[in-house]
């Protein structure tokens, strides 16, 4: 990655609030590094496990590539129904993915955008993973992904041991 690349990060792709709540959460899964970052940046792998336990989002597509797009309507155990999508600004396999993440609005209207880094370390046939979000709208918003991004990896790990 260029030092062009980090200075973009991530003020010159979305519009920061200042203040605003980040999110930071670090895992670890007995995977090979490259299998946990396909499972971020294929349609099959989103499709196998994103989502906490109970949710499905079979759905899914990714063009993981810089410029490239995903969506991801997840389905709840009861119908419900949220869609995320999102923009690729960095693609650098399998150490480092930067997106946008954006949840569709029922009214139609814009939500809020915010920045998403993936850090992947290898671990010698174990993965590090480290899951940075920021700019989000209160504290609130990101305690609801804190316990929903936490539900997903739990789906990885379990998508990742099969």
């Amino acid at each position: 990655m260029t030092t062009a690349t980090l200075k973009a990060i991530p003020d010159d792709i979305i519009t920061m609030v200042p203040g605003s709540p980040a999110l930071t959460l670090e895992r670890e899964f007995d995977a090979p590094v490259t299998k946990v970052f396909t499972a971020w940046t294929t349609t099959e792998g989103l499709r196998a496990w994103m989502g906490p336990d109970g949710f499905t989002a079979s759905d899914s597509t990714c063009d993981a590539r810089v410029g490239g797009t995903f969506c991801i309507p997840i389905q709840g155990p009861e119908g419900s129904l949220n869609t995320a999508r999102g923009i690729f600004h960095v693609v650098d396999a399998p150490n480092l993915l930067v997106f946008t993440w954006q949840w569709d609005q029922e009214d139609g209207s814009d939500g809020r955008e915010m920045l998403i880094t993936l850090k992947f370390e290898d671990l010698g046939g174990r993965t590090g993973l480290t899951l940075r979000q920021v700019n989000f709208i209160d504290e609130d918003a990101r305690d609801k992904h804190r316990s929903g991004w936490t539900g997903c990896l739990n789906s990885l790990e379990k998508y990742l041991a099969a």
